[in-house]
């Protein structure tokens, strides 16, 4: 669907092949299928994608991209293949699309494949809203459990608290905190003015879409693959017994 304000909007999957602490994280398996393939089906099923992209350096990730559906129009260059930011890389697509293809932009939404259990609708939900109203960026969040008033830095054996409030009363009862929320890293709804102008995935003006916790999980470590394996076996056997 073409918007009337001159332009598409495209999910893009990033998925270079580097990974320090889970090699080749973005095609390890969790519950049999490849963790892009997660993503690449949730995109898919969105109502508000035109199209899916895959932007990566490896060619077996892009292999398997297509072969789950997705587009894989270019390879993505070497000075973006290590840990560049996310900007850069959601930028060399779009910039792709009008430039190579002759296909404006107008949202482009940064998809993260680490995100398995991300829906449709959290996807829906953060364009529709981005299009409803003045803001730059609608992002998918979740509610934080640790609390940052709580924190501490530690330099060598001297820990120093992270904010400047004295623990204890309000700031050690969590109920009696305001509610705090931290990108979930699932989903990133940029208008095209605010990433090409300015180079910004997260612009001045957010707005946010709230998603449980269940919903939230983001690949890291090797133990998160191991709790991603618990949740999808639990998540298959709800949907059976319905």
């Amino acid at each position: 669907m073409r918007l009337s304000e001159g332009g598409h909007v495209v999910g893009i999957i990033l998925a270079r092949g580097g990974s320090k602490r889970i090699p080749l994280k973005n095609i390890a398996l969790v519950s049999g299928r490849p963790l892009i393939a997660w993503m690449i089906e949730a995109a898919r099923n969105s109502r508000r994608l035109e199209r899916v992209i895959v932007s990566t350096d490896h060619d077996n990730i892009a292999r398997i991209a297509r072969r789950w559906g997705a587009e894989v129009p270019f390879k993505r260059p070497a000075r973006l293949a290590t840990s560049c930011p996310s900007e850069w890389a959601t930028k060399h697509a779009v910039r792709y699309l009008e430039r190579k293809e002759n296909y404006p932009v107008l949202v482009a939404v940064t998809l993260q494949p680490t995100s398995p259990f991300c829906e449709p609708r959290d996807i829906d939900a953060c364009v529709d809203l981005l299009l409803k109203t003045d803001a730059d960026t609608v992002m998918t969040v979740r509610k934080i459990r640790e609390r940052p008033e709580w924190m501490y830095a530690v330099t060598k054996d001297l820990a120093r608290k992270f904010m400047h409030i004295t623990y204890g009363g309000a700031a050690g009862n969590s109920q009696r905190l305001p509610s705090l929320y931290i990108p979930n890293g699932a989903v990133f709804a940029t208008r095209r003015r605010c990433l090409m102008q300015y180079g910004l995935i997260i612009g001045k003006r957010v707005r946010v879409v709230i998603v449980p916790d269940e919903r939230s999980l983001d690949i890291d470590e090797p133990l998160d693959l191991i709790v991603a394996n618990v949740l999808a076996r639990r998540m298959s056997a709800e949907k059976a017994a319905r």
